[in-house]
């Protein structure tokens, strides 16, 4: 998704999790202090995947799947923010994104619950039926969001955050004028800069994509990418994205301050997304 290689100055740090392989790109920072960094961004990612993995049997997840009707579960801050961020999504996109949208117990009948946020408890309590959270489609978004907290303290001004590829994080630049070169199509790229980015697409997940309003597969576009000022956000648009039509994607981003859309159809020349709310301006790259 991206073209940096060939730009001087950048130290490029590399971990494993969360299914996926993380990256860390910093420019314009010391060597040793660069990799110092990485190691405690990486630690970070290590400690937000025992939180939040629905695979873990102690995760906070995990233990939330197993409350009882009218329980209650004080979690991690990290786990009840990534939470409260998911579901202002799930509001946001009128439903087509839910962290909810686990896999189902068939040994389980009757209506699905939720879950409701206590914040000044951090606690969560299940109400009425069962509920299996699958934070997969906005996890490493958020954790990239957590990296970029770190880095701010750490006084890192320019890096590029990355996750499987399919969520970016950009931090300032390789250089005051520019910012990191983020490809959408072969012909299409965005200068990304102070925002992040998500990615989904059909050829990945197909028929694996579920529509949470009725749990049925489907996916209106071929692909789709969402720009947003964090990366749980922009990660969360782009899967609810793939399931909106295009006035209503249109609609999500005219209410979200800095968000915006690529989207492209079946139909669609792919070098061509059709573009929605705050993009960032594109340029065409060499064939």
């Amino acid at each position: 998704m991206n073209r940096q290689d060939a730009l001087p100055a950048i130290r490029r740090h590399f971990h494993d999790a969360m299914a996926t392989a993380f990256e860390v790109r910093i420019a314009n920072a010391e060597p040793d202090y660069a990799k110092r960094a990485a190691t405690e961004a990486f630690r970070i990612v290590d400690r937000l995947e025992d939180l939040l993995s629905r695979f873990r049997e102690d995760s906070d997840i995990s233990r939330l799947g197993r409350l009882r009707d009218g329980e209650a579960l004080r979690v991690a801050d990290e786990t009840f923010d990534c939470l409260r961020i998911a579901v202002a999504m799930q509001g946001a996109t009128g439903g087509a994104f839910d962290p909810a949208l686990g896999p189902d117990d068939a040994t389980e009948t009757g209506p699905r619950g939720r879950l409701v946020l206590y914040p000044e408890d951090r606690a969560v309590v299940r109400d009425g039926g069962p509920v299996r959270l699958d934070l997969g489609a906005i996890g490493k978004g958020y954790a990239l969001d957590r990296i970029a907290a770190m880095f701010a303290e750490w006084e890192i001004a320019d890096a590029l955050l990355i996750a499987g590829g399919s969520s970016l994080l950009a931090l300032g630049g390789p250089t005051p004028e520019t910012g990191w070169e983020t490809t959408l199509t072969r012909s299409v790229a965005i200068p990304l800069r102070h925002r992040a980015a998500g990615v989904s697409g059909a050829a990945v997940k197909g028929a694996h994509i579920l529509d949470p309003r009725d749990r049925t597969p489907y996916h209106r576009h071929t692909r789709t990418w969402a720009v947003a000022t964090t990366a749980a956000e922009a990660d969360a648009l782009s899967t609810a994205f793939m399931l909106l039509e295009p006035e209503d994607i249109a609609a999500v981003c005219a209410a979200l301050p800095g968000t915006g859309a690529a989207i492209l159809d079946d139909a669609a020349d792919p070098a061509t997304p059709v573009f929605y709310g705050d993009f960032p301006a594109t340029h065409t790259l060499l064939p």
